[in-house]
């Protein structure tokens, strides 16, 4: 297991497959936290810990954790005072706040109220707006210019990530490519399989506020979502090609 100490704060954590199955974890249960991963993140708490001089009773440790293309596991360790629990209710309590008044009854009467494809486009609106807002929640918005420089030289390269979305019907596909299309999807493509679309999309980022616009959207409008599956390769081989390439962008314009 790789530690780089980004600086008073963050920790990166970085824990190879063969690592993991060397002390009977996959990276799966790491991910899920499993019950037998327990004593594995007591010891990495520690380590962490130690490392950011983190002190369990003033101080709140966050954990995130992703699964590479490689099998490895990436988990960013962020220690949290007092201080950053309140900027973080902050930006949440306005972030609530603004969400609250984009989702009046007055407004929602108003989508309720229109036809075809403008009902689509205002919903579209509304949903790219809470979006929006709640990214500015896990970015961090207008602090981002306190957060002190990394002390290391190290860091964290670009991710790739293979997504796939099942939707029952073509217009549910049409209104997730609309809330993704402005985010790093370097190729995608539809497929049709048993009467369900699959769609695939490959996202190009570390960003944790990126991965998490690509997931809420993905639950939001999709049936099923999963990410580095073996599943897609079944629907590769077996799968009806739709649209071969871009298919985020074409299925968008389908939506104006």
């Amino acid at each position: 297991m790789i530690i780089v100490k980004m600086n008073d704060t963050t920790v990166e954590c970085s824990i190879a497959a063969s690592e993991l199955h060397e002390i009977g974890l996959t990276p799966e249960a790491v991910i899920n936290g499993a019950e037998n991963t327990s004593s594995f993140f007591a010891q990495l708490g520690k380590e962490v810990g130690q490392q950011l001089d983190y002190n369990p009773e003033t101080e709140v440790m966050m954990m995130s954790k992703n699964i590479m293309m490689d099998g490895s596991v990436r988990i960013f360790a962020v220690k949290m005072t007092n201080e950053d629990i309140k900027k973080a209710s902050e930006r949440i309590r306005g972030a609530a706040m603004t969400v609250l008044n984009t989702l009046t009854q007055e407004k929602i009467e108003e989508i309720l109220a229109k036809t075809g494809r403008d009902k689509g486009v205002a919903f579209n609106e509304v949903i790219t707006k809470v979006s929006d807002t709640i990214s500015k929640v896990y970015g961090k918005g207008e602090d981002k210019a306190e957060l002190p420089e990394p002390e290391a030289s190290y860091q964290p390269l670009t991710e790739y990530a293979k997504y796939m979305m099942e939707f029952t019907n073509l217009e549910d596909a049409e209104r997730f490519s609309k809330v993704v299309q402005k985010l790093p999807i370097v190729d995608s493509v539809l497929y049709k399989y048993g009467g369900l679309y699959y769609l695939m999309a490959g996202l190009m980022s570390a960003k944790e506020e990126i991965i998490y616009d690509m997931r809420r959207a993905g639950v939001e409008y999709s049936e099923i979502l999963l990410v580095n599956a073996p599943e897609a390769m079944f629907i590769e081989e077996q799968g009806e090609k739709i649209i071969e390439s871009d298919a985020i962008v074409h299925l968008a314009d389908l939506t104006r």
